[in-house]
């Protein structure tokens, strides 16, 4: 892989949200940007919970080996140590063996066959010492020594074994040589730096309880040159904390400059193809939110994780030139409404509407004013995969999916409406009738597009499958749909109105209402339905995604009409304003 040049790492100071922004407003071009300085930090989490591991491996992309410490309070990096070795596994002090387990090869609990096994026994020699370095060299005096690090204190350890028989065997031949030492296990806490494939330990960590962890970086040995780790198939900037929380398996975060995360953001998404306008406004919208997050995901040290709970995050495995200009040439750059900075909540598509925020999350819109549902004319000019999508459903799978909910059906579902629509002509409730005519009213907000797994919160019914003919009506003497609610009509004095159930056509035969048509033209189709073909329902909409906040699609089809990426947040965020740190 070709090999990754910058200047120097710069130390990365501490994320501080409630440090003051000296903001440059941002009218309809940029002005020019500050001397901007990557010291800012965020620390990222790549397994911790559920996901937490029982070993890592990290290997030098560049850099001649690592460097061991710890993060102090101000997320400074403090070196305690260093090896060269370029292919290193931080494991958990306890048995691990190495293999294959669960796709991954490294150090599990569970292989006990292997014939790589990284013992919780060591023996130690008497006294301790000051430094990594007063403790390497009384260790590598012995077979298998190496040096450890425990609650602040150096001490030199002995060997690795996997039972207390073994160790007190290795024990007695070393006092046979006249050498004293004790036999210690670990603590709940206790991390082991090794060599990648084997049981050789080069550095033990145990911060006994008191949440430092263990602190990795590559080693910067020769000046000038930025260096990038790999971990699981995957390339990173920064550092590594290996952190054994409550005495659990490894919870490993990546701590790094906020502009280095930003470009392991934007290329996962968004294509590095896609126009640099589009990529700049994701790259301005993706640095706002992981700030406006702050540290969401304390309860296990660190600031935001790596997946879409937070925003996806991939290191640098699909970084390329176009994103990684788009976040040098916005470096620093904010999104901020009433001097705050602005929650930038983004997704694919919006089928034509983006939404309230206060409708999908269920609460004030007052909490996030710019994030306004509005028309979007510019999404549906781009070539987006699977944009009009339909799901169908039995009656036996959504009887289930709503007593999931809490509601007691007592029999089959026969028919699905939509009953109230929101000001963007999403649905606002959906009521489902049963075969002993009991009605259930779901106001909609999320719920159900999480319940049945829907692309996008703009849907309506397929009605195609019912034998009546499916009338299609001219929009603008070009565009033919099938159906007419939710979409927007202007009046003489220019003001705009969603399209409701309450509105009729005019056609050439006669007044038809709007709720009558079909799904032709990938419209969003009827309001109602009763079960189709063999006895299904069958959901159908447009777009992909959550709706509040910037449309991705929307803003790669903007740029390719000539918008500016100040242009695509001014329009997504209503009111806010966009300058620098």
């Amino acid at each position: 892989m070709e090999k990754l040049m910058e200047r120097k790492f710069v130390q990365i100071a501490a994320l501080c949200l409630s440090a003051a922004l000296f903001m440059t407003a941002v009218g309809g071009s940029a002005s020019a940007a500050p001397l901007y300085s990557n010291d800012r930090i965020i620390r990222v989490g790549l397994h911790y919970g559920t996901g937490a591991i029982e070993g890592l491996n990290l290997e030098n992309e560049t850099g001649s080996g690592f460097r061991f410490g710890y993060y102090d309070n101000a997320n400074q990096f403090v070196e305690l140590g260093f090896t060269v070795q370029r292919a290193i596994s931080v494991v958990e002090t306890m048995n691990v063996y190495y293999g294959t387990y669960d796709k991954y090869t490294s150090y599990h609990t569970a292989l006990t066959s292997s014939s790589v096994a990284v013992g919780e026994y060591h023996l130690q020699l008497p006294g301790s010492y000051t430094t990594f370095a007063e403790a390497q060299m009384a260790s590598s005096a012995y077979g298998g020594g190496f040096p450890a690090c425990i609650g602040g204190v150096f001490y030199a350890r002995i060997g690795n074994y996997t039972t207390r028989d073994r160790a007190v065997a290795a024990q007695m031949e070393l006092a046979g040589m006249g050498v004293s030492t004790d036999l210690c296990g670990t603590s709940g806490y206790g991390v082991s730096v090794v060599i990648t494939g084997t049981n050789t330990i080069l550095f033990q960590y145990d911060d006994v309880g008191n949440g430092t962890g263990l602190g990795i970086e590559p080693n910067q040995v020769d000046d000038g040159e930025r260096y990038t780790t790999w971990s699981k198939k995957f390339l990173y900037y920064g550092g590594f904390r290996f952190e054994r929380i409550d005495g659990g398996d490894l919870t490993v975060v990546n701590i790094l400059g906020l502009e280095d995360y930003v470009k392991g953001v934007v290329p996962i998404e968004m294509s590095d193809s896609w126009p640099l306008e589009a990529l700049k406004a994701q790259a301005v919208a993706a640095r706002s939110y992981a700030l406006s997050l702050g540290s969401k995901h304390s309860k296990h040290h660190f600031d935001i994780c790596a997946e879409t709970d937070c925003q996806a995050y991939g290191g640098l495995n699909r970084a390329g030139a176009n994103s990684n200009a788009a976040v040098d040439q916005t470096a620093g750059q904010v999104a901020t409404y009433n001097g705050q900075i602005a929650h930038t909540c983004y997704y694919a598509s919006n089928g034509g509407a983006s939404e309230n925020s206060s409708v999908v999350y269920e609460t004030s819109q007052s909490n996030h004013p710019y994030l306004i549902g509005k028309a979007d004319p510019y999404e549906g000019n781009a070539p987006i995969p699977d944009y009009s999508w339909s799901r169908s459903f039995s009656s036996a799978t959504l009887v289930s999916k709503l007593r999931g909910l809490g509601y007691n059906v007592g029999g089959a579902i026969t028919s699905i409406a939509v009953t109230a629509l929101t000001e963007m002509g999403n649905p606002k409730m959906v009521t489902f009738t049963d075969s002993n005519g009991k009605s259930y009213s779901i106001s909609t907000k999320y719920v159900i597009q999480k319940m049945l797994y829907l692309p996008s919160y703009r849907y309506g019914f397929d009605t195609v499958a019912q034998t009546a003919p499916v009338p299609t009506w001219s929009i603008n003497g070009s565009q033919s749909v099938g159906n007419i609610i939710g979409l927007y009509a202007i009046d003489g004095n220019g003001n705009v109105t969603v399209v409701d159930s309450s509105a009729y056509v005019i056609t050439d035969s006669g007044v038809v209402q709007a709720g009558q048509g079909g799904t032709s033209g990938g419209s969003l189709g009827s309001l109602s339905s009763t079960t189709g073909s063999g006895g299904m329902f069958t959901f159908v909409g447009k777009g992909s995604g959550h709706n509040v906040g910037m449309s991705q699609w929307g803003a790669y089809a903007m740029a390719q009409q000539g918008y500016t990426y100040l242009d695509i947040l001014q329009f997504y965020y209503t009111g806010i304003t966009v300058g620098y740190m």
